[in-house]
């Protein structure tokens, strides 16, 4: 977001040009932040299931106890929300992979498939993570959840702090925080553009919480879309939609071994990874500003908020 770009309307009620306004209410925003438990790791995923084969391979990744494999993960460390603001963010975020080389007879997707869960699973208890925070967490919280029950030996020593029994379900589940619950309760936006065209059909949107007459934001896309007059351009450029880049990775990763893959078929398709590394780095980015934003609005007076016009 650019610095000194939005105006103070009046408390809580902020201008980013004449066409566009939001209203922001720290106090519930307080409330939502105030059940982050810290350490904690932004993450993403991206994962394929049985929705994404379009091959006609005998052998199947997936099966009824792995529904979901999970192929990338990037992720970033906070001890708290002050840290993220004080931060570059786009040198915060790490990730983990799913690798095939060029006809590799040893290649084993279920072995570097779990050497990545439990890499993962150790770096969240070596550095005390406490929660995991998502935008929109139904996958993640699923996938993960069932990692910390299928490893649970690996921490019978020095248990996970992110984790809790789930008495009904009598299983260990993961703290998970969804930043949706902020951006849906604390915001109220004008169902405008910056050129003042409709931002959205406010038919397929639902109304703001603090003023009924505005519309609220669903997305980490669309809050960054209907502030795209003030969004840097930091992100990695995404030219193809995710769903078939998860597609065409399962059928890289379940690409049979005793069949050769040419290279220039292997190069799109690992290219194709790398694509989908980007998306995920810019997801977890997205997180990682809108935790900045909701920090200054939330904890810092106007005169030293760095986004409030001086």
């Amino acid at each position: 977001m650019k610095l000194n770009s939005i105006q103070v309307i009046d408390e809580g009620y902020f201008l980013v040009n004449e066409h566009q306004n939001f209203r922001f209410d720290k106090n519930i925003a307080k409330s939502f932040i105030e059940k982050l438990e810290f350490p904690i790791i932004i993450l993403d995923t991206e994962f394929f299931n049985n929705s994404h084969d379009n091959s006609d391979y005998d052998k199947k990744l997936y099966d009824d106890k792995n529904k979901d494999l999970v192929y990338v993960v990037q992720y970033s460390f906070a001890k708290s929300l002050k840290e993220i603001s004080s931060r570059d963010n786009k040198k915060a975020i790490k990730s983990i992979s799913i690798k095939r080389n060029f006809n590799d007879k040893s290649y084993n997707f279920y072995s570097q498939y779990e050497k990545m869960v439990v890499s993962f699973l150790n770096m969240c208890r070596n550095k005390d993570i406490k929660t995991i925070v998502c935008a929109g967490a139904s996958n993640d919280i699923k996938i993960i959840n069932i990692w910390v029950n299928n490893y649970k030996k690996l921490f019978s020593k020095r248990p996970l702090k992110m984790t809790f029994l789930n008495k009904e379900k009598n299983e260990t589940n993961v703290n998970f925080f969804d930043v949706y619950d902020i951006l849906q309760n604390c915001f109220s936006f004008s169902n405008t553009k910056s050129n003042g065209e409709e931002f959205w059909n406010k038919n397929n949107l639902p109304s703001g919480k603090q003023n009924d007459e505005m519309i609220s934001l669903t997305s980490m896309k669309k809050f960054f879309g209907w502030f795209d007059q003030i969004v840097d351009n930091i992100f990695k450029t995404e030219k193809h939609d995710i769903y078939s880049m998860c597609c065409e990775a399962y059928t890289f990763f379940s690409y049979p071994l005793d069949k050769k893959i040419s290279f220039e078929s292997y190069k799109r398709m690992n290219n194709t990874i790398k694509k989908v590394i980007d998306h995920c780095y810019n997801d977890v980015l997205k997180i990682l500003i809108f935790f900045d934003f909701i920090f200054e609005f939330t904890y810092n007076f106007y005169d030293k908020n760095k986004y409030i016009k001086k």
